[in-house]
């Protein structure tokens, strides 16, 4: 009985394996999924979460002209601002996984994650990573008619006028608010945070005199301080920087005192790797061209490309980092 289970037990395993050969030969040589052979076969959606004329749309719209060249189809830049950025960013979150809906991310992406209690998504969890961007100054400016030109003038007088600052920021819970809340923690001052769904609106009223002053990104400072439209009054990197000479750090009043502006590429969760792989190819191309280089560089911005795995772990550390800046001021989103 032993020896014929024997025998037999070849003739039935010997298909089996035939059949196993096979599938793996068609795995092998298996061209990829249909949706990657001809992506992008129609627009890709560019989502900004903030509203247009901001630091981050400043820098998506001469990408994404860039991007349209390398990919040969259109990528369509849409403002989505509003929530601290969770608008735009849980409209990506929700869309089809499919590499033609993706988002620009900003600090503040990173940061809701500390400072919202419930959130629609999980940035971490929802999203796929292409790569990161770009990487900007962030500076304080004010309303140039207000009587103080330095860090030590402008915290003296808060002191001597407490509550009669405001400062603006591109919307409840970002860097740029944040940044504020700092200054008032470091400095010992008091001032009014005036969330906007967007760091141009918020830009706009310090010009008009209704806002006193806010962190925000160099992209947008640099020509209004040109012209006096703004005072810079110091930069929140640990390093001066180079297109505002003269202009302090932040850490030179306040060691430690340091706010980023970090901008990234993200698609839904589930997008295919293929798919994943060639948007990360198209921006290392137009992020590498010497074109869109200079017109970044013209705003403080720098063109940055890595790989979805670089950009994954650069999610990760972001949101461990400004959880920390979020439990040392105490800060919790209510709106």
């Amino acid at each position: 009985m032993r020896s014929r289970l024997m025998l037999k037990t070849p003739q039935l395993k010997a298909p089996l394996l035939k059949a196993l050969c096979y599938l793996a030969l068609f795995a092998a040589f298996a061209p990829a999924p249909a949706g990657a052979q001809n992506f992008p076969a129609r627009p890709l959606h560019l989502i900004v979460p903030f509203a247009a004329g901001g630091p981050v749309d400043l820098i998506a719209r001469p990408f994404a002209e860039k991007m349209t060249e390398t990919l040969g189809q259109p990528m369509v830049v849409e403002n989505m601002g509003g929530g601290g950025t969770i608008i735009g960013t849980d409209h990506v979150a929700k869309a089809a996984p499919d590499g033609y809906t993706l988002l620009v991310t900003s600090a503040a992406v990173m940061i809701v994650p500390s400072s919202y209690p419930k959130l629609p998504f999980d940035v971490i969890k929802d999203f796929a990573p292409v790569s990161v961007m770009s990487s900007s100054t962030i500076v304080l400016v004010a309303d140039p008619k207000l009587p103080f030109r330095t860090v030590p003038e402008l915290v003296a007088y808060a002191k001597a006028n407490p509550g009669k600052l405001s400062f603006g920021s591109s919307g409840t819970g970002g860097s740029l608010h944040l940044g504020g809340e700092m200054l008032n923690l470091m400095a010992g001052i008091e001032t009014t945070h005036i969330p906007y769904k967007g760091a141009a609106p918020a830009l706009t009223d310090i010009m008009g005199g209704h806002v006193s002053m806010m962190f925000v990104s160099m992209a947008a400072v640099l020509p209004l301080s040109t012209s006096g439209k703004v005072r810079a009054i110091a930069v929140a990197s640990l390093k001066p920087a180079a297109a505002l000479p003269g202009v302090p750090t932040m850490d030179s009043f306040y060691p430690g005192f340091e706010v980023t502006a970090g901008n990234a590429v993200l698609a839904p969760a589930k997008t295919p790797r293929p798919i994943i792989t060639r948007l990360n190819q198209a921006m290392a191309k137009a992020l590498g061209t010497q074109d869109l280089k200079d017109r970044f560089a013209k705003s403080g911005v720098e063109a940055l490309s890595t790989t979805p795995e670089e950009a994954a772990a650069d999610v990760r550390n972001e949101i461990a980092r400004w959880g920390k800046v979020v439990k040392a001021i105490n800060f919790v989103a209510t709106d």
